[in-house]
């Protein structure tokens, strides 16, 4: 496993040291290959994710069996809302009737929908006068970025699926598709409540109150339709859907992988429920400063600066977490990114590739250091922060003010 991660990990520094700017195509070819290759090793490994094998396995055969997960499933075993657990159980279905196993048919979705980022990346990415191929660049080394990898084609969770829709919906914005942007970044919340702080980058990139109103509503409706799809096809009572959506926003309690909590742990994994009575307003106040003091920066930036606070000040964390800003850092090329990329991959290819294979003892002595090891990522997410006030890319300027005599000549 750790031969394909490291070459995507020199391909993405090579690409940096030596300017390469490889064609979208291949790009798209190296990290399809990428994925591919860590998939197969992926699905030979006696340890598989427990989530992806089991949780994700039981949900879609809970759906199939024409039954709702938030409400059979083990607490905890299944937080969203019905559009992924339809995803599963379609992926479910058709692996048995191709006679393919749930190793990989669990993880398809999730590496399709990280190659769509790869274009997203190359078409949003920051232009700079005499760098024309700093788009492709940048989707090359998303393409090859080992965090991504793992997250994606390892792991096989739902971040490359929220990332794809959410991030899909900027260019719609930009073009001025009101019910496109709105379908999108709806889709992208149904996925994941995370998802919302992609939402005001989103907004910002549309122009106009009214627009921004479509967009709103779009994305209030989707959640919604899915969540009362529940009734007619999982046989969810009516009344049982205000607990539903209790279920689907919260989450198990885990604490002590990364950041502050470590220290209140003292590096142990435990599971809190009352934690989130001091980590929830914790969370909520550092996101509200965040998106007060980068309201002028363009979307892009906010919406970097907003995952990249969540990350720095969140009491709740899984692995997968490390992929949410990296599309955005690559778009910006911010100071510090292929650092942040190398680390975090590290941090994570240590907890994947390592810790799962110890027993249950070697797990909780490894555990403690590695948990505190998480500050040396977060400072880094601390120093990759963006401006407050830098212009987005492809922003128009802003248009001069009249003079008297064009003012006269217009209403002429």
């Amino acid at each position: 496993m750790g031969l394909p991660l490291v070459a995507g990990l020199i391909l993405a520094l090579l690409a940096h040291r030596g300017g390469w700017a490889p064609p979208l195509v291949v790009a798209l070819g190296t990290g399809a290959v990428l994925r591919v290759v860590v998939m197969v090793v992926a699905v030979q490994d006696p340890w598989q994710p427990w989530d992806m094998a089991e949780d994700f396995k039981s949900t879609a055969d809970t759906v199939l069996d024409g039954r709702d997960p938030l409400v059979y499933l083990r607490e905890g075993g299944w937080h969203f809302l019905p559009m992924l657990a339809y995803l599963l159980a379609g992926m479910r279905e058709l692996g048995n009737f191709l006679g393919i196993p749930w190793t990989v048919m669990g993880r398809v979705v999730p590496v399709l929908a990280d190659l769509a980022l790869i274009p997203l990346v190359a078409k949003l990415t920051e232009g700079r006068e005499g760098d024309p191929g700093r788009g492709a660049r940048h989707a090359f080394q998303y393409a090859c970025a080992p965090p991504v990898l793992m997250v994606s084609a390892l792991h096989g969770q739902f971040p490359p699926i929220t990332l794809a829709l959410g991030i899909a919906a900027l260019p719609a914005a930009r073009n001025g598709r009101v019910s496109l942007t709105g379908l999108l970044i709806g889709l992208s919340v149904t996925t994941a409540n995370w998802a919302a702080l992609l939402l005001p980058g989103v907004l910002m990139t549309t122009r106009g109150w009214r627009a921004r109103l479509g967009v709103l509503g779009w994305t209030a409706f989707v959640p919604l339709a899915f969540l009362v799809s529940s009734v007619p096809l999982l046989g969810t009572p009516v009344r049982e859907l205000p607990e539903s959506v209790a279920k689907s926003l919260s989450a198990r309690a885990v604490i002590g992988d990364w950041g502050w909590t470590a220290l209140v742990t003292g590096g142990r994994q435990a599971v809190e429920p009352g934690f989130g009575s001091i980590g929830m307003p914790v969370l909520v106040l550092g996101l509200l400063a965040a998106a007060w003091w980068w309201r002028k920066a363009g979307p892009i930036r906010l919406t970097l600066a907003l995952l990249l606070v969540f990350l720095i000040v969140t009491y709740r964390f899984g692995t997968q977490y490390l992929l949410w800003p990296i599309p955005y850092l690559l778009m910006l090329s911010r100071r510090g990114t292929l650092p942040v990329i190398t680390v975090s991959g590290l941090w994570a290819a240590f907890g994947y590739l390592y810790m799962s294979r110890l027993d249950e003892f070697a797990w909780r002595d490894t555990h403690v250091w590695w948990a505190f090891s998480s500050f040396v990522v977060i400072a880094l997410f601390v120093y990759v922060l963006p401006e407050r006030r830098a212009p987005e890319p492809d922003e128009p300027p802003a248009e001069p003010p009249r003079s008297p005599s064009h003012a006269t000549a217009a209403s002429t």
